[in-house]
Formats: C-alpha cells, structure tokens, sequence
C-alpha cells in the first residue's frame, strides 16, 4: 500500500516524517480534507490572524498529491 506525508506549513513549517498507509490518491484526498478540518478546529481562534495555512500531500517517492490552502481573517 502506497504511503503519503502531510506536511503543514503554519508561518513555520511542520513536516511529516512517517505518513500514512493509503489504499491510493482518493484515500489521501480525503485524508488530506479530514485532517485539515481537524487541525484548523484545534487551532482555535490563531487561523484567524489572516495567515496562509497549507497542507501539501506528497506521495513515497515526494510527488504531490495535492495541496490545501487556507486563510483566514477576523472582520469587525
């Protein structure tokens, strides 16, 4: 089974250097949007001081699979 890294970059970097077992591309999408929402919820209110956050999937060999991009800003 193909194995595939999550690594986050939140204003510092924050690789991954086990991955995960996946069944294929599909299964790391998805795993790429679950864990996402995961670590954003964690982090609380911090996503909102309008910094980029992204997630870049890269498979055993380090090509990408994907890439996930968020920012956010609190608007008063």
């Amino acid at each position: 089974m193909p194995r595939y890294f999550f690594n986050v970059h939140d204003g510092k970097d924050l690789p991954d250097d086990e991955g995960i077992e996946l069944p294929g591309r599909n299964e790391a999408h998805r795993q790429a949007i679950i864990t996402a929402g995961e670590m954003l919820r964690e982090s609380d209110r911090q996503f909102l001081a309008g910094d980029l956050w992204e997630m870049h999937v890269t498979d055993a060999r380090g090509a990408t699979v994907c890439r996930l991009r968020f920012s956010a800003e609190d608007c008063d």
